[in-house]
């Protein structure tokens, strides 16, 4: 099934391949070749959108993503891919999407988002070399990642913004009281990230489990709330035990089905996994089972103290 993104005419699969996983980072290591075949049993099960972004391996995942696509018509899938902070200028972001399109083998890029805030260049400077782009027929649509209503208000002053891209799950729901609500009423297209809260939401994170990687210094990762956070996922596991499906399963569906979400972006770095994803949105949950998940989230997220990123412990004052 696919889904219109936003206001735009671009057609996107329901649920998107995140590729930050292919980037040998944050995560930890990566084999090229089972990325490689991960992103073609996508495109086999229909999923044929693509996240991405030139700060994932400092464009490792674009390389991955352009030579697994080698050989598909160009219109057979949808990429997304975002300029990183220090490349938002007049004189950088032109340079930075060429490097984009040249690592994926394209010659324009569906949607290219702004991937953070900045206030080093004047957010009009930034907008104006933006809609040059997509003038000039390099980009399709433009997105903005991590702004708040705020920011998307001052940055629509100077050009015209289509997706945007919050971290949002049962997790983390910053974005309910105000963002989401934004993007309903102005039809803009939502696809968020962490729809799995970076593994805490599969079940197969334990009280005990030694996380080594990046995730370690992430909110969520932190002593006392971890412990939290893993109570949801017990609950969507005996949701998921009724139907047969896993808490991931569970966890996307919920999401895929929460009004104002055009599609989720979930990682996958075996074909296993993809298969797993493509099937958690080809059954339904009903009502009452998606609101009691629903309550039970926000009473463990509704205690949580307000941090500013996924990725830091920082509290907002």
């Amino acid at each position: 099934m696919k889904k219109i993104l936003g206001n735009t005419n671009i057609s996107i699969s329901n649920i998107v391949l995140g590729c930050w996983a292919m980037a040998g980072d944050y995560f930890g290591a990566a084999d090229d070749q089972l990325s490689i075949a991960t992103i073609k049993k996508s495109l086999d099960l229909g999923i044929n959108t693509f996240d991405n972004a030139e700060f994932y391996g400092q464009g490792h995942a674009e390389e991955v993503l352009g030579r697994a696509l080698q050989g598909v018509d160009r219109d057979q899938y949808v990429l997304i891919t975002k300029v990183w902070k220090t490349n938002m200028s007049r004189e950088t972001m032109p340079k930075a999407c060429e490097g984009s399109m040249k690592r994926m083998g394209v010659d324009y890029i569906d949607v290219y988002f702004l991937h953070y805030p900045i206030t080093e260049v004047p957010i009009g400077e930034i907008m104006d070399t933006i809609m040059r782009l997509k003038e000039q027929g390099k980009i399709g649509a433009i997105g903005v990642s991590n702004f708040s209503v705020e920011q998307i208000e001052q940055a629509l002053r100077y050009g015209t913004i289509d997706v945007v891209q919050p971290c949002y799950s049962l997790l983390w729901r910053y974005i309910d009281r105000d963002l989401l609500p934004y993007c309903r009423h102005r039809g803009m297209g939502v696809i968020p990230y962490s729809s799995l809260a970076q593994g805490l939401l599969t079940g197969t994170l334990k009280a005990d489990t030694v996380i080594d990687d990046g995730r370690k210094n992430s909110a969520l990762f932190q002593p006392g709330i971890y412990e939290e956070c893993l109570k949801v996922t017990e609950f969507i596991k005996k949701i998921g035990e009724a139907h047969g499906k896993t808490p991931s399963q569970v966890a996307i569906n919920w999401l895929a089905n929460t009004p104002g979400i055009t599609a989720p972006i979930v990682g996958g770095t075996t074909p296993q996994y993809m298969i797993e994803n493509f099937e958690a949105v080809n059954w339904t949950m009903s009502a009452d089972e998606y609101h009691a998940i629903d309550d039970f989230s926000k009473s463990i997220t509704d205690k949580m103290p307000e941090f500013e990123l996924f990725f830091s412990t920082t509290v907002k004052s």
